[in-house]
């Protein structure tokens, strides 16, 4: 349970799974939705784990069978959430949320999978209580003294210098190849929201590189790169988890954006990156985050057969730089339809810095430029 995909979480591996663990610091079961910020906010302080609904447990923590669950309701999914994100601060998505129906009954339980977070710590009750796991049978979650919560800021601090250090070396890589120097570019990253650990050894990131990322892989600190189009694109996978795109927009003497080319940067990418979330198993949440550069002044074309312009033939970006961010759950780039909606959330931020509101028109057009979209 703690670490198969969400497809594979039935009721047998359910019941298997309650055979084996009883409560402690990174299980918990309750045989009602109830505490959702205080649970969910205490394994994020601690080391994650699983906290499943609608299972009962003695004075022992151990889990009294059969399972019953609880009744089945339209939103229970949302519901939680919902309690996590707007019940905690920093507010907290859990990994998985997956119901499952009890046989022969109209109830069903309910798994949600925390991972440790790095952005702890999460305080609930307006910011003002903070738990962590102990593992005690009579209280498996407590509040954090302060040296604890001391060292949760301490490891969140060293997860943003991890990532500036690590993005620091990768452009002054495709600095000494001059990609995108003086020309409408783009930069496209997606990382673990604060990553703080390697997820994955330099020698399986080689031999995943060359099965199915890159072609001829260079070997860099950290991870493997690829150099293509004549040191125009340069793409780099890190142990961190960290995925980097860098490529010219524009090669003519006007430096015109394309719109095609720029949304094929984006798909492309996306694609790649939860090809290889997906090999390496990677189950937390992920920020997507696009960069354009030296689009000043450039205009956004627009192919006729893929896009009709809105009110004018071009429109000019009033930014040198513009930066757009989005941040999904790692199974949400596994999924077509939701990998696909994030695309188009950086489409429309994009397409807003050069002067065209995300109306309903630009949606249908956004839509139906990516209709080809697959993974």
């Amino acid at each position: 349970m703690f670490n198969i995909s969400e497809n594979e979480i039935t009721f047998e591996s359910i019941e298997t799974f309650c055979k084996k663990w009883a409560e402690g610091v990174c299980v918990e079961y309750k045989q009602e939705i109830a505490h959702i910020p205080k649970i969910v906010s205490s394994f994020a302080n601690t080391q994650g784990g699983i906290f499943i609904v609608g299972v009962r447990t003695d004075s022992k923590n151990k889990v009294i069978f059969p399972i019953e669950g609880i009744p089945q309701k339209s939103g229970i999914e949302e519901q939680i959430q919902q309690s996590a994100l707007t019940g905690i601060y920093p507010g907290v998505r859990p990994d998985i949320i997956k119901v499952v129906d009890v046989p022969n009954t109209e109830n069903v339980v309910v798994v949600i999978r925390v991972n440790e977070s790095p952005h702890a710590p999460h305080a609930i009750q307006n910011s003002t209580k903070t738990y962590i796991r102990t593992g005690s049978i009579t209280q498996p979650y407590e509040l954090a003294d302060m040296d604890r919560i001391q060292y949760m800021f301490k490891r969140r601090e060293d997860a943003q210098v991890v990532t500036r250090q690590i993005l620091n070396r990768i452009e002054e890589r495709t600095q000494r190849l001059n990609c995108g120097q003086g020309i409408p570019n783009i930069t496209v990253i997606a990382k673990p929201v604060f990553p703080y650990r390697p997820v994955i050894s330099l020698s399986e990131i080689f031999e995943l590189a060359v099965s199915s990322l890159y072609h001829a892989p260079q070997r860099v600190t950290g991870g493997v790169c690829c150099i293509l189009q004549n040191a125009k694109q340069y793409e780099e996978v890190n142990e961190y988890g960290i995925a980097y795109l860098k490529s010219e927009l524009s090669s003519d003497d006007n430096k015109d954006v394309e719109y095609l080319t720029l949304r094929d940067r984006i798909e492309a990418f996306i694609r790649q990156t939860s090809r290889f979330y997906k090999k390496i198993d990677y189950l937390g949440n992920v920020e997507v985050r696009v960069h354009l550069k030296e689009v000043f002044d450039t205009i956004l074309k627009y192919n006729q057969r893929s896009w009709v312009h809105v009110g004018a033939d071009a429109r000019h970006c009033f930014d040198s730089d513009v930066l757009v961010t989005e941040q999904c759950l790692s199974h949400d780039l596994y999924d077509l339809e939701k990998c696909k909606k994030v695309c188009e959330k950086l489409i429309y931020q994009l397409l807003w810095a050069y002067n065209i509101s995300n109306n309903e028109l630009v949606r249908e057009r956004v839509e139906n430029s990516l209709a080809s979209f697959r993974l």
